[in-house]
């Protein structure tokens, strides 16, 4: 749905976060429409994506399409993997790299559940991004197990050795 605004004075803010794994593709189209007539407005359009896995892909594909003067309108858009920062500021506590991917990926993406509402609804998403991301660290660990990706015959690169 594109941010449109056809009156004058108009203001919106479009926050999407996405979560990638596995080999996984996401495409974000985002459009802030500003027709004739709407001057004064004011819109912003935010796309920030976490890769959680080599084969996994997100892009973003912003546009502006503005048919007066005076307003303001700008997109942001930011695309990588988990910060290893914030993976290192775990270890150091003795958070476990797995609980710590998971910690991140929940905090990544709560600032989009913070602004749901009605408040139920935000908080069944968060119980399925949860259970989610247990289903993710269950497989991981049965390939690890199993000797599959990122198990004891895997490399830093995540490539087989």
């Amino acid at each position: 749905m594109p941010q449109d605004h056809a009156a004058p004075f108009g203001e919106s803010e479009l926050l999407f976060k996405g979560a990638v794994t596995d080999r996984a593709r996401s495409v974000y189209s985002g459009l802030i429409r500003v027709r004739r007539g709407a001057r004064g407005t004011n819109a912003f359009q935010t796309n920030h994506n976490l890769v959680l896995a080599e084969g996994a892909r997100a892009d973003s594909v912003p546009n502006l399409d503005i048919e007066e003067n005076d307003v303001r309108c700008s997109h942001a858009s930011a695309v990588g993997p988990i910060d290893e920062d914030q993976r290192f500021y775990l270890a150091s506590r003795g958070v476990p790299p797995e609980a710590a991917d998971r910690l991140i990926t929940l905090g990544f993406l709560d600032e989009v559940l913070q602004r749901m509402t009605p408040r139920a609804l935000a908080d069944h998403v968060r119980r399925r991004l949860v259970a989610s991301l247990d289903e993710a660290e269950a497989a991981e660990e049965a390939a690890s197990a199993a000797g599959g990706p990122g198990g004891p015959t895997a490399n830093p690169s995540g490539a087989q050795a």
